[in-house]
C-alpha cells in the first residue's frame, strides 16, 4: 500500500489527513487481481517444483528459509547486557530488522547508576523501581528496630525458654497465649497491652515500657499513612532532576488532540472546522464562547485521522500468512520425498502422520493449498475494494493546547449524558448488526476455494453497491442542515458527539481503537462479570478456610494441642490452596482484561492497577485481617493470629515464586528451548522466528504491585508478629538482587510504562490503603491514650491535607528545600504524528507486502500473459 497521506494546503494551512478508503476503495492494482476463471484452471496444472523456482523470499518478514543466527542477533539486541559469548562471536552492530543497537559496553550488575545508564533512552521509571525497593527496605528495617525488637523481647520475657516447665505451674496463666512464642515470637496484642499497662501501674517495675510501646505503634502508623506521600515526593524529585532526559516531560501531543466518537456521518475537514467554530460561538459559557476566535484561521487543525475497523482484515491476513507458510512446507516435503525418500520437515500437528505421506497425496494437498491461498487473497482484495468499515470516530490534533481545551470543555458531558449516548449508539449498532446479518445471509463469501472466483466477484460487487447506497443515505437530514451551520444542526451534532482527551501516539492500540462499540461493550461486560464472580469466590474461599479452622471442635482440639497429623496437613493444604486459587483467579481476570480491547496502553494499565490494588490490599490483605480481628477475636486470642500468619506467609512465598518463575518469561524460555532443540529453518518466516525469539518485556507493573503488597503486609503484620516482617525484608532483598540481574540479561525494557503510570499507581494505592491503615491502628490501639488524643486527630488532618495541598507541598519540598531546577533538554523531542503511527501500523500488518509477493509468483512468465487479460 502506498503512503496514505493527503496534505491539503489552504492558504497557509497544511492539514495532514489519513483516510484509508480515500485511496483504497474501488482501487485495486492490475497485478493484484486474482479472480479469473482462467487463473483457477491454471492452478490445476501447476507443478510444485516449477512453482517453487519462482519463489524469491530473501529479505524482510517473509524471508524463507529463516536464519537462526539472524534471530539470535535480534534477540541479543533487545538486552541491555547481551551474552558475552555472543558478542565475542559476531561483529554485528545492530539488528537488520528493527535497527536496535547491539550493546557491547559491559556494566556492573549491582553497582551501575541506573539513572545515568537508562534515563536517556528509557526514562527513569526502571531506576525508580529500585529506589522504591531501597526506601521500603529502610522503612521496614526501621520498623523492626523501633517496634519489633521490643515486641520480641517482651514475649521472650513473658514466656521464657522453659515454656513446658512453666505451663505445669498452676500460677502461670499465659500458657495458651505463649504456645506459638518459640518460633514466631508473638502473643496476642490484648495480653501484651494488659501486661505493659500493669507495668506502668506498678512503680517497682518498668513504667516506661507502656509509653514506649505506644510511641512505637504510633510511629509505625505515622510512617504508614505518609508513605504514599513519600513515594510521590521521590517521583517528583527525580522527574525534575532528570527533566531534560525524561520523555514524558516533553511530548505533549495528548495535550493538543481530542478523540471524537459517534460522528453523525463522515464529515470533511472543512465541515469539522466550521462546526467547531460555530458551536463555540453559541456556547452559553461566555469564557468558552470567546475562544471561537481561535478557529478563525484555517491552520487550527493540524491532523485529522479517520478511524476504521481493521480487525477483520487483520484476521484475514493472519490466516493468509499461515496458509502461505503451509504451502511452502508442503513444497519442501515434496522435494525431500523425491530427493531422499524421507520427510524431515513437518509441522507439529503432522508428527503422527507425516511418515505416511506420499508424493501424490502431497501434490494434491499442494494444489488445494494454492486454491485456498488465491481464494483468501481474492477475499482480502474484495474487502479493500469495498472499503474498510468507518467507525464514526476521528482523532483531531489542533495547533495549540488552548484550542484543544476550548473544544473539550464545550463538548464535555456528564457521566449520565455519556451513558445515554452510549445506550443510543449500542441500539443503533445492534440494528446495523442485524441488517448486516440479513445481507450476509443473501450475499456471503464462499466457504471454500472450490467456489467460482467470478461468482465471488459478482456477489461482492452487489454488496459494494448496497454499502455505497447506505453511505450515501447516512447524512440525510443532518447533512442538509449543514449547509448554513444552523443552530439546529449545531445542537444535533453536540447531542450525538462524545469527546475525550487525546492520547500519546505511542500508546494507542489502533486495532482496538477501531473496534465496534457493541463488541467492546460485550467484552467489558464479560470481564466485569468474571471479576465480580471471582471476587465473590475469593471471599467465599477465605470464609470457608476460616470457618473450618475456627469451628468450636477444631479450636478446642487445637487449644489442647491434640491436632492429628491429618488435620494439620489438611489445614496447611487448605491455606496453600486458597493462596493458589486467589492467584489463579487474579491471572484469569487479568487475561480477560487484556481481551477487553482497551483503546490505549494507559487505559488498560490503569484499569488493571485499579483492580489489582483493590484485590491485593482489600480482599487478599485486609479482608483476612478484618475476619481475624472482628469475627474470631484475634485481638485477645493467639490461635486466629497464628492462622493469619500462616496464610500471610504462604502468600509471600507464592508471590516470590511467581515473580521468580514469571509466567511470561517461563513461556518464552520454554518456547525458545523448543525451537532450538530441533530447529528447522523451513518451518518459519524470518519475521515470525524473530518474534518468537524476542525476549518478554520487564513486568514493571507486576513487580511494583508485588513490592507494595509485601511492604503493606509487613507494615501491618508487624503489629502482631515482627518475625514475619523479617521474612518480608528477606524477600524484598531477594527481589532487589533478582531484578537488578533480570533487567540486564533476562528482559527487554518496556518503554510504554512511564512516569505517569507509576504516579497513577501511587495515587490509587494511597486511596485504597490509607483508610485501612487508619482502621488497623485505631482498632488495635484504641486503649492507648496516644491513639485517642494524637492518632485520630492526626489521621483527619493528614487525609485533608493530602487531598487539598499535596501537590503544593511536594513542589515546595522539591523546589524550595532540595533546590531542584528543570533543565532544558540537549536533544529535541519530536512529536510523532498520529497519521504516521496509524499508517505504519497498517503497513506492519503486511497485507500489501504479501499480496505483492504472491502477485509476482502467480503472475510470472506465461501465467501472467494468459490470465491477466481476462481480469476484471
Amino acid at each position: 500500500m502506498d503512503q496514505i497521506e493527503d496534505p491539503l494546503i489552504e492558504g497557509r494551512a497544511r492539514l495532514q489527513t489519513l483516510d484509508f478508503n480515500a485511496s483504497l476503495k474501488g482501487n485495486v492494482p492490475q497485478q493484484h487481481r486474482f479472480s479469473s476463471t482462467k487463473l483457477k484452471n491454471e492452478l490445476e496444472q501447476y507443478d510444485s517444483q516449477e512453482w517453487s523456482k519462482r519463489i524469491n523470499l530473501d529479505q524482510g518478514y517473509f524471508k524463507y528459509p529463516s536464519d537462526l543466527a539472524q534471530a539470535e542477533l535480534h534477540r541479543q539486541c533487545h538486552y541491555l547486557q547481551p551474552d558475552k559469548e555472543f558478542l565475542d562471536s559476531t561483529d554485528a552492530t545492530e539488528c537488520p530488522c528493527c535497527k536496535k543497537q547491539l550493546r557491547r559496553n559491559r556494566v556492573s550488575t549491582y553497582f551501575v547508576d541506573l539513572y545515568d545508564y537508562l534515563s536517556n533512552e528509557y526514562g527513569i521509571t526502571i531506576p525508580l523501581h529500585f529506589t522504591f525497593l531501597k526506601v521500603q527496605l529502610f522503612i521496614l528495617t526501621l520498623f523492626f528496630l523501633v517496634y519489633g525488637i521490643f515486641f520480641i523481647l517482651e514475649v521472650k520475657y513473658l514466656c521464657g525458654l522453659d515454656l513446658k516447665i512453666k505451663c505445669k505451674d498452676p500460677n502461670f496463666e499465659f500458657c495458651d497465649q505463649c504456645q506459638f512464642s518459640s518460633f514466631y515470637s508473638f502473643i496476642d496484642l490484648g495480653t501484651l497491652q494488659d501486661l505493659l499497662k500493669n507495668y506502668e501501674q506498678n512503680e517497682n517495675n518498668e513504667p516506661w515500657k507502656w509509653k514506649y510501646f505506644q510511641f512505637a505503634a504510633f510511629f509505625i502508623f505515622l510512617i504508614n499513612i505518609f508513605m504514599p506521600f513519600v513515594y510521590e515526593t521521590i517521583i517528583r524529585y527525580n522527574q525534575v532532576k532528570y527533566w531534560d532526559k525524561e520523555p514524558v516531560n516533553h511530548l505533549n501531543e495528548n495535550k493538543k488532540s481530542i478523540y471524537v466518537k459517534h460522528l453523525p456521518y463522515k464529515m470533511t475537514q472543512n465541515e469539522i472546522h466550521q462546526t467547531i467554530q460555530r458551536a463555540l460561538a453559541l456556547d452559553t459559557n461566555k469564557l468558552i464562547a470567546k475562544k471561537s476566535f481561535l478557529f478563525e484561521k484555517e491552520a487550527s487543525i493540524t491532523e485529522l485521522v479517520y478511524v476504521y475497523d481493521i480487525h477483520e482484515i487483520t484476521e484475514m491476513n493472519i490466516t493468509r500468512e499461515r496458509q502461505f507458510l503451509d504451502l511452502l512446507v508442503t513444497i519442501q516435503q515434496i522435494k525431500e520425498l523425491k530427493e531422499a525418500n524421507m520427510i524431515r520437515t513437518f509441522k507439529p500437528e503432522q508428527i503422527r502422520a507425516y511418515q505416511t505421506f506420499t508424493i501424490e497425496l502431497l501434490e494434491n494437498l499442494f494444489k488445494q493449498q494454492m486454491k485456498e491461498l488465491v481464494f483468501q487473497t481474492n477475499k482480502i482484495k474484495l474487502y479493500l475494494k469495498n472499503g474498510l468499515p468507518f467507525t464514526n470516530k476521528i482523532l483531531i490534533k489542533f495547533a495549540s493546547p488552548e484550542q484543544r481545551t476550548a473544544v473539550y470543555l464545550h463538548y464535555k458531558k456528564t457521566w449520565y449524558q455519556n451513558l445515554l449516548i452510549r445506550y443510543e449508539v449500542l441500539k443503533q449498532e445492534q440494528r446495523e448488526l442485524k441488517a448486516k446479518q440479513r445481507v450476509s445471509d443473501t450475499f456471503e463469501y464462499p466457504e471454500n476455494a472450490a467456489s467460482s472466483y467470478d461468482s465471488q466477484d459478482h456477489e461482492q460487487d452487489t454488496i459494494a453497491q448496497a454499502k455505497m447506497k447506505e453511505e450515501q443515505q447516512a447524512p440525510t437530514i443532518l447533512a442538509q442542515l449543514q449547509d448554513d451551520y444552523s443552530d439546529k444542526y449545531i445542537e444535533q451534532v453536540h447531542h450525538q458527539l462524545r469527546v475525550q482527551r487525546g492520547f500519546r501516539v505511542d500508546e494507542v492500540n489502533w486495532e482496538n481503537l477501531g473496534m465496534n462499540t457493541l463488541k467492546r461493550f460485550q467484552l467489558r461486560l464479560r470481564t466485569l462479570i468474571i471479576t465480580l464472580v471471582t471476587c465473590v469466590l475469593m471471599m467465599g474461599g477465605f470464609e470457608f478456610i476460616y470457618v473450618y479452622q475456627h469451628n468450636p471442635d477444631m479450636l478446642d482440639t487445637k487449644s489442647k494441642g491434640n491436632l492429628s497429623t491429618t488435620q494439620k496437613v489438611l489445614t496447611y493444604i487448605m491455606t496453600v490452596l486458597i493462596t493458589v486459587f486467589s492467584s489463579y483467579a487474579t491471572l484469569t481476570i487479568l487475561g480477560n482484561m487484556a481481551k477487553s480491547r482497551r483503546i490505549t496502553y494507559s487505559d488498560l494499565e490503569e484499569n488493571i492497577m485499579n483492580f489489582m490494588i483493590f484485590i491485593q490490599n482489600i480482599l487478599i490483605t485486609f479482608f483476612p485481617y478484618i475476619m481475624t480481628i472482628e469475627f474470631w477475636d484475634g485481638f485477645n486470642r493467639v490461635v486466629p493470629i497464628y492462622d493469619l500468619i500462616s496464610l500471610s506467609l504462604s502468600r509471600l512465598i507464592f508471590k516470590d515464586l511467581y515473580h521468580t518463575i514469571h509466567l511470561r518469561h517461563t513461556k518464552y524460555w520454554l518456547q525458545k528451548r523448543k525451537i532450538l532443540k530441533a530447529f528447522n529453518p523451513m518451518l518459519y518466516f524470518q519475521g515470525q522466528l524473530n518474534q518468537l525469539m524476542t525476549p518478554p518485556e520487564f513486568p514493571q507493573r507486576g513487580r511494583t504491585l508485588a513490592i507494595f503488597f509485601m511492604t503493606t503486609m509487613a507494615s501491618t503484620m508487624i503489629y502482631f508478629c515482627p518475625v514475619l516482617e523479617v521474612i518480608c525484608i528477606g524477600f524484598l532483598i531477594y527481589l532487589y538482587i533478582f531484578d537488578r540481574n533480570a533487567i540486564l540479561t533476562h528482559y527487554q525494557i518496556d518503554k510504554k510504562f512511564n512516569l505517569e503510570h507509576l504516579s497513577y499507581f501511587v495515587k490509587a494505592f494511597q486511596v485504597i490503603v490509607t483508610p485501612m491503615n487508619i482502621y488497623m491502628y485505631m482498632r488495635l490501639f484504641w486503649g492507648s491514650g496516644m491513639c485517642v488524643y494524637v492518632g485520630a486527630p492526626l489521621s483527619i488532618i493528614v487525609v485533608i491535607t493530602l487531598i487539598f495541598l499535596k501537590r503544593r507541598i511536594v513542589n515546595f519540598i522539591v523546589f524550595s528545600i532540595f533546590k531542584q531546577k528543570k533543565k532544558m533538554p540537549a536533544k529535541q523531542f519530536v512529536e510523532r504524528p498520529f497519521f504516521e503511527s496509524y499508517n505504519n501500523h497498517f503497513q506492519n500488518l503486511r497485507i500489501e507486502t504479501l499480496t505483492e509477493i504472491l502477485a509476482k509468483i502467480y503472475k510470472s512468465e506465461k501465467t501472467m500473459n494468459d490470465s491477466v487479460s481476462s481480469e476484471i
